[in-house]
């Protein structure tokens, strides 16, 4: 079965407690990962980690990225050092469907080439091989072309664990930059990413926070300007050339 690793703070019992009994209900085993706490850092610990990971100059860090960052690395330094070809990682404000009892309950149906399965919804539209890369548990996973966003649920392969902790801090990126953003991460165009459709995985807040889990260890996002006049014309060119949101589905 594929190890999975659910990322939670110490602090939040009551996600602990939802989380495991979602797992449980699907029959999959699942290995809690202590989150770190961001906001918990010293002033000077937090500026010198901000220091060497400069992001390019454009951009700064907040503590609760600084946070989010650190606890996904930290899984990533598990998988790369264990045994397991393919594991999962998990934030605890999401919502499971069952088809990963069937997915989960082996890695077979993942080729070696595979870097990263996204398993969550993007707040914003992906642009999508159009022809299917695998078929597998009632979805299909197409090869993701461009950035996307949102780090709820993924696989990842022990291999891109290992290269993902062994780039330097310089770097450096927040969880969901690091891995899928094709514009800011140096290692995101090396990879082979691929998306689920429909979405395994949702975030409450992508839900209208049906259950009030936004995320604790990473600080809450801006508002989606998917509203705004000046995001009109860019929506329908990308949605013209293929660009696709991709709904959850149980």
């Amino acid at each position: 079965m594929i190890k999975s690793h659910l990322i939670n703070l110490d602090k939040d019992t009551e996600r602990l407690a939802f989380m495991k009994d979602n797992f449980e209900r699907l029959g999959i085993p699942v290995e809690r990962f202590p989150a770190v706490d961001g906001r918990l850092f010293p002033v000077e610990e937090f500026e010198r980690f901000v220091a060497e990971r400069p992001r390019d100059g454009k951009k700064t860090w907040m503590r609760g990225q600084m946070g989010c960052f650190l606890s996904h690395y930290g899984v990533w330094k598990k998988i790369a050092e264990g045994n397991d070809r393919f594991a999962a990682v998990f934030e605890d404000d999401v919502y499971l469907s069952p088809v990963l009892s069937q997915l989960f309950a082996d890695d077979g149906w993942l080729t070696d080439d595979i870097d990263l399965v996204r398993l969550d919804t993007s707040t914003n539209r992906l642009l999508m091989d159009r022809s299917t890369k695998i078929h597998a548990g009632k979805r299909n996973f197409y090869r993701v072309k461009t950035t996307s966003w949102c780090a709820g649920g993924y696989l990842i392969n022990r291999r891109t664990a290992r290269q993902l902790v062994e780039l330097a801090p310089q770097y450096h990126h927040p969880a969901d930059v690091i891995l899928y953003n094709y514009e800011q991460s140096v290692i995101t165009p090396t990879l082979t990413i691929l998306q689920s459709s429909p979405a395994l995985v949702t975030q409450d807040k992508q839900e209208g926070s049906k259950i009030g889990f936004v995320s604790n260890i990473e600080a809450p996002t801006q508002t989606l300007r998917q509203d705004r006049f000046i995001d009109v014309i860019p929506a329908i060119y990308r949605t013209l050339v293929g660009y696709k949101r991709v709904p959850f589905q149980y």
